[in-house]
């Protein structure tokens, strides 16, 4: 073989090596999902929000899997991102996989470096190393108690999901980015900004399927009712209820309705009955933690923390299948100890909390 035919042969062999990275063909994210009988199942191709839920897609723009729910997202594996180092990546990817504080800021650490490189590199680099540096600065929030500037390190990361759901609507990532930075400010006790960052996902222009913007929409209502703007709430409960078909979606605008309603007014208690009697129609226990939560928050209001506590216990020990739901009555229960000077059982559920928030 001549020399300049041994030169044409490595030209074109790194010409085709640079389109298959830029294209993401040679490594693909690895993608494993949870089946309904509990077993799990990897593929390779890319996630993406499909008509209802989300969709994998492979290389070749085929659906190899369609209506994921978001839950059943088990891991994803890393692929190839024009314009960084995969070598980097799969290093990063090792230190967060280990799981403590000091690899979770190591890796933030890499991550922040990886982002200065990104200036030039396509939207699809630029959004993972985004998503992987809130994700990286809530893992060291997780793993930060109260005693060590939490709030601090927690503001800071609920504040990166805001910012990357205002960089990248209609990418997959902004559900988990709610989910994460939701979950931060009701720790916050700051469910204003969560039913802001909710209310961003509910709008038509988010880019995301009917049935998660309901389910935004639905968060919304229900921190707005946390943050006592009972107005929005109650009108918004109204409007979803009135479109929404028979089945727990409407019950559970039902009891928003009449929870907001009754906080707006005089007599908070005034709907625990009409409450309590759509939980006694109802065998759902997604329907029954929320019913839970809304008595929680009307005894709140009538100041009476100890009927409170029993109703968020509920939801914590028994209708707990929301984890996120779980999660935001203890975020509760916590608050009602304080109010009760029961400083053993803040510092308990302080505990609870830190060991329950990776979880989420």
């Amino acid at each position: 073989m001549t020399r300049q035919a041994v030169r044409w042969l490595v030209a074109l062999f790194a010409v085709t090596l640079l389109l298959d990275t830029a294209l993401g063909q040679n490594n693909p994210e690895r993608i494993t999902i949870r089946n309904k009988d509990g077993t799990t199942k990897g593929y390779d191709g890319e996630l993406k929000f499909g008509p209802t839920g989300f969709q994998i897609v492979s290389a070749d723009k085929k659906v190899l899997v369609n209506n994921v729910a978001p839950d059943d997202v088990v891991k994803i594996a890393p692929g190839d991102y024009a314009g960084v180092d995969r070598a980097v990546i799969l290093g990063l990817n090792t230190a967060e996989e280990k799981k403590t504080k000091a690899e979770y800021e190591k890796a933030r650490l890499g991550y922040t470096e990886l982002l200065k490189k990104t200036l030039t590199a396509p939207e699809k680099t630029k959004r993972f190393v985004e998503y992987k540096l809130a994700l990286m600065a809530t893992r060291v929030a997780d793993e930060t108690s109260y005693e060590e500037k939490w709030t601090e390190i927690a503001t800071e990361a609920a504040n990166a999901w805001n910012s990357f759901i205002g960089n990248y609507k209609g990418s997959w990532e902004v559900w988990p980015a709610a989910k994460h930075g939701a979950r931060i400010y009701a720790e916050l006790n700051k469910f204003d900004e969560a039913a802001r960052m909710w209310g961003r996902l509910a709008k038509a222009d988010a880019g995301l399927p009917p049935d998660l913007r309901q389910e935004a929409a639905m968060q919304e209502i229900d921190c707005q009712i946390r943050s006592k703007a009972y107005a929005n709430a109650q009108v918004a409960a109204e409007a979803l209820g009135k479109a929404a078909g028979p089945g727990p979606v409407k019950d559970k605008l039902a009891m928003y309705e009449l929870a907001a309603k009754a906080l707006g007014g005089s007599d908070p208690v005034s709907a625990v009955k009409a409450i309590e009697a759509k939980l006694a129609a109802t065998k759902d226990s997604g329907v029954r933690s929320v019913g839970y939560s809304l008595l929680g928050e009307l005894y709140l209001a009538a100041n009476r923390p100890r009927d409170a506590m029993w109703s968020y216990l509920w939801v914590e020990t028994v209708f707990n299948t929301d984890r996120y739901e779980a999660f935001k009555a203890m975020c509760r229960l916590k608050e009602v100890f304080r109010v009760q000077g029961d400083e053993d059982r803040v510092r308990a559920y302080e505990d609870k909390l830190q060991r329950t928030r990776e979880t989420l």
